[in-house]
């Protein structure tokens, strides 16, 4: 069997169980002596390349108790609930390590991942998304339009800070002078 992930797929998670019978998933059945590699593990397992691997989760039902694998999904990922909960019982059944795909490694087009044996396809869930609304705004300051700060026009310089400004600069080419010609002789 194959999956197809589809950039559109960007806020999905695939969830994939696995067999611990099967000698294709061996390598993912004892997740504690992964050392922090059950990512990479899982996803050349599903023969993608290490640039995916982030997207990649391995989850022992087992590090799970009390909490099961359909909370996880809805409380720690924040997948949708009413999806989720349809499969509930389905989900908090699983015994052996889950391998949990993300849509975003279809970023850059559409991936093509071959399931092999002992890897089976459980569900496809989306992140919830809240609506985001704006209420009108109801001070008296916020109705009707501002209008803009006037700022009075740059009046030219006054004179006298001109004109300190013209010493300031030239007694600093004097001073460069007489440096120049202390250092000349």
């Amino acid at each position: 069997m194959s999956l197809t992930v589809r950039p559109a797929d960007r806020d999905a998670v695939y969830v994939l169980a696995t067999d611990p019978e099967a000698p294709e998933v061996a390598a993912i059945m004892a997740p504690k002596r992964l050392n922090g590699s059950a990512g990479r593990t899982a996803a050349s397992l599903l023969g993608l390349s290490e640039d995916h691997a982030g997207e990649v989760e391995l989850v022992n039902p087992a590090d799970l108790e009390g909490l099961g694998l359909s909370a996880y999904l809805t409380q720690g990922l924040g997948l949708n609930e009413e999806a989720v909960g349809r499969d509930r019982q389905n989900l908090d059944a699983l015994r052996s390590p889950v391998i949990l795909v993300r849509g975003r490694l279809a970023e850059a087009g559409d991936s093509e991942i071959t399931l092999p044996r002992g890897v089976s396809y459980i569900g496809k869930y989306l992140l919830n998304r809240t609506e985001v609304g704006m209420m009108p705004l109801a001070a008296q300051s916020a109705v009707g339009v501002i209008p803009p700060v006037m700022t009075p026009p740059m009046a030219p310089m006054p004179r006298n800070k001109a004109w300190v400004a013209s010493l300031t600069i030239g007694i600093g080419v004097v001073i460069a002078l007489v440096a120049l010609g202390l250092a000349l002789r």
